[in-house]
C-alpha cells in the first residue's frame, strides 16, 4: 500500500510540474529570469519565512479581521521576494503598504510600531537594496520615503536613531557607488587610451611598411623602366622590333608602378603619397592592350553601360579581369584569351575571363597561388560570386556575377541566378 501511494503521489507530482511548465506564464521571458537566478530562490525563501511568521502573529500587534490577515502579511513579506530582481519595485510597494497600514489598520496589546517586526525587516532590506540599485538621483528619494516611514511608525524615543541610521546607510552606499562608477570611468578611459594608443602604433607601422615597400618596389620598377628605354641607345644592333618590344615593357612597368603607389598610398596616414583614382571599366581597353604588347591575343567584348555600374562593382571587374589575364599569360602561354563583360539579367554583370590550352611552357615565376582565392573574395565583398574551373578543351574559365550597385546580392553561378536586396 505504501508502494501504491508513493508511486501515485509521484505521477501527481510529476503532472503538477508538467502543468505548470506549459502554463504560459511560465514562459514568459521576466518569469523564466527570475527562476534562473539562485538569489531570486533565495529572496523568496526569505520573504516565504517572513509570510509563515507574519499572518499567525499579526493579530497579536494590530486589529484586523481575520480574513484580511494573509493580505496584510503578503504586502508586509512578499515585496522582499523581488529585493533582487526588482529592488525599486518591491520597496515602492513596501513603502507604500507600510505607510498605509500605520495609518489605517490600529494596534492592539500595546504594541509601540504602526507595523510588523516582520515588515520592519522587509522594509529595511528592500531600501538598502533599492539604494544599491536605482540611479543615484533616487537614493535621496528612497531615504527621505522610508525616513517618514520609520518617523510616523516607531516610538517616539527610537525615531531619531533610526532617521540617523537609515541617512548613515543611504550616504555610505552612495559614496561607495560614486567611488566604483569613478573607478569604472577610470578603467573605460585607460582601456579607450590603450586602443587609441594600440591604433596609432598600427598606423605609424602601416606608413612604416609603406615607406619601406615604396622605396623597394618603387626603386627597382623604376630601374626596369629605365633599363627598358634605354636599351635602344646603349645595346648595338638593336632592331626596331626590339626597340619597340622594350617600349613595350617600361609602358608595362610604368603602369605598375603608379598602381603599386595607389595602393600603397592606402597605407600611408602621414599624407605623402597621394590616393589616384581606382581604375575601373573605362580601364579595360588599356589593360587589354598592355597583356597585348606580350604577344598574347587578347579579345574584349564589353557591351554594359559603365554609368549604370557602381565604382565599386567597377573596380571588383578591372581586378578580376586584371588577374584573368596574368594567369593566363603565366600558365597559358601562347593561348588566346577572350574577356566578356556582358550584362546577365537586371542589376547583375557576367565576366567571362576564358583562355586556350597554352602552345608553350608555362612561365615559371614565384608566386604563393592566392590569386583565385583573390578574386573570390573581392566578388563576394560586393555580394558577387565566382567560379575557376578547366575547360573541356584544355584552357581555363574565370566567370563571375557581380551585381551593379550595392545592397544587392548574387546567390549562384549558373543559368539560374538568384538576387536578393
Amino acid at each position: 500500500m505504501f508502494r501504491g501511494v508513493r508511486s501515485l503521489s509521484g505521477r501527481v507530482a510529476t503532472l503538477v510540474a508538467r502543468e505548470i511548465a506549459e502554463h504560459p506564464a511560465a514562459r514568459d521571458p521576466a518569469v523564466q529570469r527570475y527562476v534562473r537566478s539562485p538569489m531570486n530562490w533565495f529572496f523568496l525563501f526569505a520573504a516565504t519565512v517572513l509570510f509563515a511568521v507574519s499572518w499567525p502573529t499579526l493579530s497579536l500587534t494590530h486589529s484586523i479581521p481575520a480574513y484580511a490577515q494573509p493580505v496584510v502579511a503578503a504586502f508586509a513579506s512578499f515585496p522582499l521576494a523581488f529585493a533582487f530582481s526588482a529592488p525599486v519595485a518591491g520597496w515602492a510597494v513596501s513603502v507604500v503598504s507600510a505607510q498605509l497600514i500605520g495609518l489605517l489598520v490600529p494596534t492592539v496589546n500595546g504594541w509601540p510600531w504602526s507595523i510588523q517586526v516582520t515588515h520592519i525587516i522587509s522594509l529595511v532590506v528592500l531600501t538598502f537594496a533599492a539604494c544599491l540599485r536605482c540611479p543615484l538621483r533616487w537614493i535621496p528619494v528612497v531615504w527621505i520615503s522610508t525616513s517618514i516611514v520609520f518617523v510616523l511608525g516607531a516610538p517616539a524615543d527610537a525615531r531619531a536613531g533610526w532617521a540617523f541610521g537609515l541617512a548613515f546607510g543611504a550616504v555610505v552606499i552612495g559614496l561607495i557607488r560614486i567611488l566604483a562608477s569613478s573607478r569604472r570611468q577610470l578603467a573605460a578611459s585607460t582601456e579607450q587610451k590603450q586602443v587609441v594608443e594600440s591604433q596609432k602604433a598600427i598606423l605609424q607601422e602601416r606608413t612604416r611598411i609603406a615607406r619601406d615597400l615604396h622605396d623597394v618596389v618603387a626603386h627597382r620598377m623604376s630601374v626596369v623602366v629605365v633599363m627598358a628605354q634605354t636599351a635602344r641607345y646603349r645595346l648595338a644592333d638593336v632592331s626596331d622590333e626590339a626597340a619597340a618590344e622594350f617600349e613595350a615593357i617600361a609602358v608595362s612597368a610604368r603602369a605598375s608602378l603608379d598602381e603599386v603607389r595607389q595602393m600603397l598610398g592606402v597605407l600611408r596616414t602621414d599624407g605623402e603619397s597621394p590616393a589616384a583614382p581606382n581604375p575601373g571599366l573605362d580601364d579595360l581597353p588599356s589593360l587589354v592592350g598592355q597583356t597585348r604588347l606580350t604577344g598574347a591575343t587578347v579579345d574584349l567584348v564589353d557591351s554594359v553601360v559603365h554609368e549604370k555600374i557602381s565604382a565599386t562593382a567597377g573596380v571588383v571587374i578591372y581586378r578580376i579581369v586584371q588577374e584573368s589575364l596574368a594567369n593566363a599569360t603565366r600558365h597559358a602561354p601562347g593561348s588566346s584569351v577572350e574577356i566578356t563583360v556582358l550584362p546577365a539579367h537586371a542589376g547583375v554583370t557576367e565576366v567571362c575571363a576564358r583562355n586556350t590550352a597554352p602552345t608553350a611552357e608555362p612561365v615559371c615565376l614565384p608566386g604563393v597561388g592566392a590569386g583565385i582565392v583573390g578574386m573570390t573574395e573581392r566578388a563576394a565583398a560586393v555580394g558577387g560570386v565566382l567560379t575557376a574551373e578547366p575547360t573541356a578543351d584544355g584552357g581555363f574559365q574565370v566567370r563571375a556575377l557581380i551585381p551593379d550597385n550595392a545592397g544587392h546580392r548574387v546567390d549562384a553561378v549558373g543559368s539560374a541566378v538568384g538576387v536578393s536586396e
